[in-house]
Protein backbone atom coordinates (compact mmCIF):
# COMPACT_ATOMS: atom_id res chain seq x y z
CA UNK A 1 0.00 0.00 0.00
CA UNK A 2 1.50 3.30 -1.12
CA UNK A 3 -1.42 5.73 -0.80
CA UNK A 4 -4.82 5.89 0.90
CA UNK A 5 -7.79 8.13 1.57
CA UNK A 6 -9.23 8.46 5.07
CA UNK A 7 -12.57 10.19 5.64
CA UNK A 8 -13.18 11.44 9.16
CA UNK A 9 -9.42 11.74 9.39
CA UNK A 10 -9.37 14.10 12.39
CA UNK A 11 -11.66 12.00 14.57
CA UNK A 12 -10.51 9.76 17.41
CA UNK A 13 -10.01 6.65 15.29
CA UNK A 14 -9.30 8.60 12.09
CA UNK A 15 -6.37 10.44 13.66
CA UNK A 16 -4.89 7.21 14.96
CA UNK A 17 -5.35 5.55 11.55
CA UNK A 18 -3.57 8.41 9.77
CA UNK A 19 -0.68 7.99 12.20
CA UNK A 20 -0.61 4.24 11.59
CA UNK A 21 -0.64 4.63 7.82
CA UNK A 22 2.08 7.28 7.74
CA UNK A 23 4.21 5.16 10.08
CA UNK A 24 4.13 2.52 7.32
CA UNK A 25 5.18 5.06 4.71
CA UNK A 26 1.70 5.42 3.20
CA UNK A 27 0.80 8.76 1.61
CA UNK A 28 -2.55 9.84 3.08
CA UNK A 29 -5.25 12.10 1.71
CA UNK A 30 -6.96 13.12 4.94
CA UNK A 31 -10.56 14.12 4.22
CA UNK A 32 -11.84 16.74 6.67
CA UNK A 33 -15.33 18.23 6.83
CA UNK A 34 -14.33 21.89 6.54
CA UNK A 35 -11.68 24.45 7.45
CA UNK A 36 -13.23 25.00 10.91
CA UNK A 37 -12.17 21.51 12.02
CA UNK A 38 -9.16 20.97 14.28
CA UNK A 39 -6.37 19.25 12.33
CA UNK A 40 -3.47 19.92 14.70
CA UNK A 41 -3.04 16.22 15.44
CA UNK A 42 -2.39 15.23 11.81
CA UNK A 43 -1.22 18.32 9.91
CA UNK A 44 2.45 17.80 10.75
CA UNK A 45 2.56 14.07 10.01
CA UNK A 46 4.76 13.13 7.03
CA UNK A 47 3.02 12.45 3.74
CA UNK A 48 -0.39 13.88 4.68
CA UNK A 49 -2.48 16.00 2.33
CA UNK A 50 -5.49 17.72 3.91
CA UNK A 51 -8.58 17.66 1.69
CA UNK A 52 -11.66 19.60 2.76
CA UNK A 53 -14.88 17.92 1.69
CA UNK A 54 -18.19 17.59 3.52
CA UNK A 55 -19.92 14.24 3.18
CA UNK A 56 -22.86 16.04 1.58
CA UNK A 57 -20.47 16.87 -1.27
CA UNK A 58 -18.40 13.68 -1.32
CA UNK A 59 -19.16 13.18 -5.01
CA UNK A 60 -16.84 16.14 -5.67
CA UNK A 61 -13.91 14.50 -3.88
CA UNK A 62 -12.26 13.27 -7.08
CA UNK A 63 -11.94 16.84 -8.34
CA UNK A 64 -10.04 17.79 -5.17
CA UNK A 65 -7.42 15.04 -5.31
CA UNK A 66 -4.58 14.79 -7.78
CA UNK A 67 -3.81 11.09 -8.07
CA UNK A 68 -5.33 7.64 -7.69
CA UNK A 69 -5.06 6.39 -4.08
CA UNK A 70 -5.16 2.62 -3.71
CA UNK A 71 -7.31 2.26 -0.59
CA UNK A 72 -10.37 4.24 0.48
CA UNK A 73 -10.94 4.10 4.26
CA UNK A 74 -14.37 5.42 5.15
CA UNK A 75 -14.56 6.39 8.82
CA UNK A 76 -16.70 9.56 8.66
CA UNK A 77 -19.94 8.98 10.56
CA UNK A 78 -22.13 11.51 12.36
CA UNK A 79 -23.79 10.53 15.63
CA UNK A 80 -21.61 7.75 17.02
CA UNK A 81 -22.41 8.67 20.60
CA UNK A 82 -25.18 10.19 22.70
CA UNK A 83 -28.76 10.80 21.59
CA UNK A 84 -27.78 11.05 17.91
CA UNK A 85 -27.30 7.27 17.85
CA UNK A 86 -31.08 7.00 18.16
CA UNK A 87 -31.86 9.64 15.52
CA UNK A 88 -33.03 7.73 12.46
CA UNK A 89 -32.69 10.76 10.18
CA UNK A 90 -29.03 11.18 11.12
CA UNK A 91 -28.27 7.48 10.84
CA UNK A 92 -30.01 7.07 7.49
CA UNK A 93 -27.87 9.91 6.14
CA UNK A 94 -24.78 8.08 7.32
CA UNK A 95 -25.81 4.96 5.40
CA UNK A 96 -26.38 6.99 2.24
CA UNK A 97 -23.05 8.79 2.64
CA UNK A 98 -21.30 5.42 2.86
CA UNK A 99 -22.65 4.44 -0.54
CA UNK A 100 -21.77 7.90 -1.85
CA UNK A 101 -18.22 7.27 -0.61
CA UNK A 102 -18.10 4.12 -2.74
CA UNK A 103 -18.99 6.25 -5.76
CA UNK A 104 -16.14 8.61 -4.85
CA UNK A 105 -13.75 5.68 -4.49
CA UNK A 106 -14.64 4.49 -7.97
CA UNK A 107 -14.22 7.99 -9.44
CA UNK A 108 -10.71 8.05 -7.94
CA UNK A 109 -9.94 4.59 -9.32
CA UNK A 110 -9.34 3.20 -5.81
CA UNK A 111 -8.71 -0.52 -5.77
CA UNK A 112 -10.33 -1.20 -2.39
CA UNK A 113 -12.97 0.28 -0.11
CA UNK A 114 -12.69 -0.37 3.64
CA UNK A 115 -15.69 0.50 5.80
CA UNK A 116 -15.68 0.88 9.58
CA UNK A 117 -18.37 -1.19 11.22
CA UNK A 118 -19.10 -1.74 14.89
CA UNK A 119 -19.72 -4.40 17.49
CA UNK A 120 -23.17 -2.81 17.80
CA UNK A 121 -24.03 -4.62 14.56
CA UNK A 122 -23.50 -7.93 16.35
CA UNK A 123 -25.77 -6.84 19.18
CA UNK A 124 -28.51 -5.71 16.80
CA UNK A 125 -28.36 -8.85 14.68
CA UNK A 126 -28.43 -11.16 17.69
CA UNK A 127 -31.24 -9.40 19.59
CA UNK A 128 -33.49 -7.13 17.52
CA UNK A 129 -34.93 -9.85 15.20
CA UNK A 130 -36.08 -11.99 18.15
CA UNK A 131 -39.83 -12.14 18.71
CA UNK A 132 -40.70 -10.14 21.80
CA UNK A 133 -37.36 -8.29 21.92
CA UNK A 134 -37.42 -4.67 23.07
CA UNK A 135 -34.50 -2.92 21.36
CA UNK A 136 -33.21 0.32 22.78
CA UNK A 137 -33.54 3.40 20.54
CA UNK A 138 -29.75 3.49 20.13
CA UNK A 139 -29.99 0.22 18.21
CA UNK A 140 -30.82 2.43 15.22
CA UNK A 141 -27.09 3.13 15.03
CA UNK A 142 -26.26 -0.55 14.60
CA UNK A 143 -29.06 -1.00 12.07
CA UNK A 144 -27.70 1.90 10.00
CA UNK A 145 -24.23 0.36 10.08
CA UNK A 146 -25.74 -2.90 8.80
CA UNK A 147 -27.45 -1.04 5.96
CA UNK A 148 -24.25 0.86 5.15
CA UNK A 149 -22.26 -2.36 5.03
CA UNK A 150 -24.69 -4.29 2.82
CA UNK A 151 -25.42 -1.46 0.40
CA UNK A 152 -21.78 -0.42 0.04
CA UNK A 153 -20.79 -4.03 -0.57
CA UNK A 154 -23.38 -4.39 -3.31
CA UNK A 155 -22.38 -1.12 -4.95
CA UNK A 156 -18.67 -1.95 -4.73
CA UNK A 157 -19.23 -5.22 -6.55
CA UNK A 158 -21.28 -3.45 -9.18
CA UNK A 159 -18.46 -0.94 -9.71
CA UNK A 160 -15.62 -3.53 -9.51
CA UNK A 161 -14.14 -2.06 -6.31
CA UNK A 162 -12.99 -4.56 -3.69
CA UNK A 163 -15.10 -4.28 -0.54
CA UNK A 164 -13.84 -4.95 2.98
CA UNK A 165 -15.42 -4.23 6.34
CA UNK A 166 -13.97 -4.03 9.83
CA UNK A 167 -16.13 -4.68 12.88
CA UNK A 168 -14.57 -2.40 15.48
CA UNK A 169 -14.96 -3.53 19.05
CA UNK A 170 -15.33 -1.17 22.01
CA UNK A 171 -12.39 1.14 21.34
CA UNK A 172 -10.75 3.13 24.13
CA UNK A 173 -7.66 5.27 24.52
CA UNK A 174 -6.25 8.76 24.79
CA UNK A 175 -8.17 11.16 22.56
CA UNK A 176 -11.58 9.53 22.91
CA UNK A 177 -14.08 12.18 24.07
CA UNK A 178 -17.21 10.05 23.63
CA UNK A 179 -19.18 8.52 26.46
CA UNK A 180 -18.36 4.96 25.52
CA UNK A 181 -18.36 2.37 28.29
CA UNK A 182 -14.77 2.90 29.42
CA UNK A 183 -15.18 6.67 29.63
CA UNK A 184 -18.55 6.30 31.35
CA UNK A 185 -17.18 3.88 33.93
CA UNK A 186 -14.10 6.00 34.62
CA UNK A 187 -16.16 9.19 34.96
CA UNK A 188 -18.60 7.46 37.30
CA UNK A 189 -15.83 6.32 39.62
CA UNK A 190 -13.60 9.41 39.40
CA UNK A 191 -16.48 11.72 40.28
CA UNK A 192 -17.58 9.61 43.22
CA UNK A 193 -20.95 8.52 41.86
CA UNK A 194 -22.35 5.11 42.88
CA UNK A 195 -20.64 2.47 40.74
CA UNK A 196 -23.89 0.97 39.48
CA UNK A 197 -23.58 -1.52 36.62
CA UNK A 198 -25.29 -4.60 35.28
CA UNK A 199 -24.20 -7.92 36.73
CA UNK A 200 -21.48 -7.90 34.08
CA UNK A 201 -21.89 -11.55 33.19
CA UNK A 202 -22.09 -10.83 29.45
CA UNK A 203 -19.01 -11.38 27.30
CA UNK A 204 -17.27 -8.17 26.26
CA UNK A 205 -14.16 -6.98 24.54
CA UNK A 206 -12.21 -3.73 24.65
CA UNK A 207 -9.35 -2.86 22.31
CA UNK A 208 -6.91 0.00 22.52
CA UNK A 209 -7.15 2.42 19.61
CA UNK A 210 -3.60 1.57 18.53
CA UNK A 211 -4.59 -2.06 18.01
CA UNK A 212 -7.82 -1.12 16.25
CA UNK A 213 -6.14 1.07 13.64
CA UNK A 214 -3.43 -1.52 13.14
CA UNK A 215 -6.25 -3.92 12.32
CA UNK A 216 -7.70 -1.47 9.80
CA UNK A 217 -4.28 -1.12 8.19
CA UNK A 218 -3.97 -4.91 7.98
CA UNK A 219 -7.42 -5.28 6.42
CA UNK A 220 -6.70 -2.65 3.77
CA UNK A 221 -3.29 -4.11 3.03
CA UNK A 222 -3.92 -7.87 3.06
CA UNK A 223 -7.60 -8.58 3.73
CA UNK A 224 -9.64 -10.67 1.29
CA UNK A 225 -12.12 -8.90 -0.98
CA UNK A 226 -15.77 -9.13 0.13
CA UNK A 227 -14.71 -10.22 3.62
CA UNK A 228 -15.58 -8.63 6.94
CA UNK A 229 -13.23 -8.92 9.90
CA UNK A 230 -13.69 -8.46 13.63
CA UNK A 231 -10.92 -6.28 15.11
CA UNK A 232 -10.53 -6.98 18.80
CA UNK A 233 -8.09 -7.49 21.64
CA UNK A 234 -7.95 -11.31 21.28
CA UNK A 235 -8.70 -11.37 25.04
CA UNK A 236 -12.49 -11.12 25.54
CA UNK A 237 -13.84 -11.66 29.04
CA UNK A 238 -16.93 -11.04 31.12
CA UNK A 239 -17.72 -7.36 31.45
CA UNK A 240 -17.37 -7.46 35.23
CA UNK A 241 -13.68 -8.39 34.85
CA UNK A 242 -13.01 -5.23 32.83
CA UNK A 243 -15.01 -3.15 35.34
CA UNK A 244 -12.87 -4.49 38.19
CA UNK A 245 -9.66 -3.63 36.36
CA UNK A 246 -10.90 -0.06 35.80
CA UNK A 247 -11.90 0.18 39.47
CA UNK A 248 -8.56 -1.16 40.69
CA UNK A 249 -6.61 1.38 38.63
CA UNK A 250 -8.71 4.26 40.02
CA UNK A 251 -9.22 3.15 43.61
CA UNK A 252 -9.44 -0.49 44.78
CA UNK A 253 -11.63 0.64 47.68
CA UNK A 254 -14.53 1.67 45.42
CA UNK A 255 -17.52 -0.60 45.99
CA UNK A 256 -18.96 -1.99 42.75
CA UNK A 257 -22.74 -2.41 42.63
CA UNK A 258 -22.80 -5.18 40.06
CA UNK A 259 -26.38 -6.09 39.24
CA UNK A 260 -27.80 -2.69 40.20
CA UNK A 261 -28.79 -2.04 36.58
CA UNK A 262 -30.80 -4.33 34.30
CA UNK A 263 -29.21 -5.86 31.21
CA UNK A 264 -31.30 -5.49 28.06
CA UNK A 265 -29.89 -7.63 25.30
CA UNK A 266 -28.30 -11.00 24.61
CA UNK A 267 -25.04 -12.43 25.85
CA UNK A 268 -22.81 -12.80 22.80
CA UNK A 269 -20.75 -15.97 22.85
CA UNK A 270 -16.97 -16.18 22.72
CA UNK A 271 -17.06 -16.92 18.98
CA UNK A 272 -18.40 -13.43 18.24
CA UNK A 273 -15.08 -11.99 19.45
CA UNK A 274 -12.87 -14.37 17.49
CA UNK A 275 -9.93 -12.64 15.79
CA UNK A 276 -8.72 -15.79 14.02
CA UNK A 277 -9.82 -14.69 10.50
CA UNK A 278 -8.01 -11.33 10.62
CA UNK A 279 -4.94 -12.94 12.17
CA UNK A 280 -4.77 -15.71 9.58
CA UNK A 281 -5.51 -13.53 6.55
CA UNK A 282 -3.53 -10.40 7.42
CA UNK A 283 -1.06 -11.16 10.21
CA UNK A 284 -2.86 -8.85 12.66
CA UNK A 285 -1.53 -8.86 16.20
CA UNK A 286 -3.13 -7.11 19.17
CA UNK A 287 -0.37 -5.83 21.44
CA UNK A 288 -2.01 -3.71 24.15
CA UNK A 289 -3.22 -5.64 27.21
CA UNK A 290 -6.27 -3.98 28.75
CA UNK A 291 -4.73 -3.42 32.18
CA UNK A 292 -1.76 -1.62 30.64
CA UNK A 293 -3.88 0.33 28.17
CA UNK A 294 -6.29 1.52 30.84
CA UNK A 295 -3.39 2.47 33.13
CA UNK A 296 -2.12 4.96 30.53
CA UNK A 297 -5.62 6.16 29.61
CA UNK A 298 -7.06 6.92 33.06
CA UNK A 299 -4.73 9.86 33.90
CA UNK A 300 -5.67 11.53 30.61
CA UNK A 301 -9.36 10.83 31.18
CA UNK A 302 -9.15 12.22 34.70
CA UNK A 303 -7.74 15.49 33.32
CA UNK A 304 -10.49 15.77 30.70
CA UNK A 305 -13.21 14.98 33.25
CA UNK A 306 -11.92 17.58 35.69
CA UNK A 307 -11.76 20.13 32.85
CA UNK A 308 -15.36 19.34 31.88
CA UNK A 309 -14.53 17.98 28.43
CA UNK A 310 -16.01 14.56 29.18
Amino acid sequence: MKSAIVTGANGFIGTALVRELTAHGVHVFAVIKDANENINSIISLPGVNIVYCNMDEIEALASKINGHPEIFYHLAWVGTTGKARADHNVQLKNAKWTVDAVEAAKALDCRRFVGAGTLAQYDVNAYSPLNGSTPNPVSIYGVAKNAAQMMSKARCNELCVEHLWGYLTNTYGIGNYTMNFVNFAVKTMVTGKPADFTAGEQMYDFANVRDVVHGLFCIGDKGKANYSYYIGSTRPAKLKEFIRIIRDEINPEIHLNLGALPFNGVNLGYDFFDCTPIIQDTGYEAKVIFREGIKETIPWLRQQIMAGWI
